[in-house]
């Protein structure tokens, strides 16, 4: 937690999303959107974005910058918006704001997009697929510009990992999904590098120690409702999870298909 960091003002920015996201200047000078606690998705939320987060850093993966923020009643209590999403005081999930981004276009293919770090899109993939993160759209990922009409692609809003946003001890048995279905994904392994880095990226994810795994989730903030019971189950179900990744299905929408194909044929 950044205990120098304060919130000076509540910016006008309105973000889409569930989970109500604020836009809020701190004292450092940097402007943060803010995920609260007790917000209309509930505070799971923020441990999955704490997560996904924290270990998309150890694995130089291209996460926001986030701190975990102390906000408290005096704050909220000067907005009325606060009050009418259910905010409650505390630790909160702030992510660092960058300006001047774009989005995928969902009906694309995207091919125009030039991306700087496109070495790491599979990398996203796999990882997607290991924590389990069924929301990785076309608005969930930012193209920051950097020049020569390139843009530097970051993952953002993890809060729907584990295959289930508002998991439990019960749901955290059941292993993700290993194959890639969602758009971004499969617009992600196109490039002609991407097979390559596929590969790279399970071998990493296989390398993490298990006490780093441990030490993130025992890192998780104390006011975010996650019992030891519920810790022990995240550990085990990253564990097992990432022994699953060698199964990655990169052609699971093809077999679908032709799945339905069969299906036609018999019914006529």
């Amino acid at each position: 937690m950044s205990e120098n960091l304060q919130p000076v003002k509540l910016l006008d920015t309105v973000f889409k999303g569930y989970s109500k996201p604020q836009h809020i200047l701190f004292n450092d000078g940097n402007s943060y959107v803010v995920k609260f606690k007790n917000n209309p998705s509930g505070t799971r939320i923020l441990v999955n974005e704490y997560i996904a987060t924290k270990l998309g850093e150890i694995l130089s993966l291209p996460v926001i910058p986030f701190e975990v923020i102390e906000i408290t009643d005096d704050f909220i209590k000067q907005h009325d918006v606060f009050a009418k999403h259910g905010f409650t005081s505390g630790n909160q999930f702030a992510s660092l704001y960058i300006p001047n981004c774009i989005q995928l276009e969902r009906r694309s293919d995207n091919a125009h997009i030039k991306v700087s770090n496109r070495d790491q899109l599979a990398k996203m993939v796999v990882f997607d697929l290991w924590v389990g993160n069924t929301d990785r759209k076309e608005n969930n990922v930012l193209l920051e510009p950097v020049g020569d009409g390139k843009h530097f692609l970051h993952m953002i809003d993890h809060g729907r990992c584990f295959s289930k946003a508002k998991w439990d001890i019960k749901a955290l048995k059941e292993m993700p999904n290993m194959d890639v279905n969602l758009n971004v994904h499969k617009w992600s392994l196109n490039w002609p590098e991407s097979e390559n880095k596929i590969q790279e990226a399970i071998t990493n994810i296989m390398a993490l120690p298990e006490e780093t795994i441990q030490n993130v989730i025992q890192s998780i903030p104390y006011d975010w409702d996650v019992t030891e019971e519920e810790r022990e189950a995240l550990v085990t179900h990253l564990l097992e999870s990432r022994e699953r990744l060698p199964n990655i299905n990169l052609q699971a929408d093809s077999k679908k298909k032709k799945k339905k194909k069969k299906k036609k044929k018999k019914k006529k």
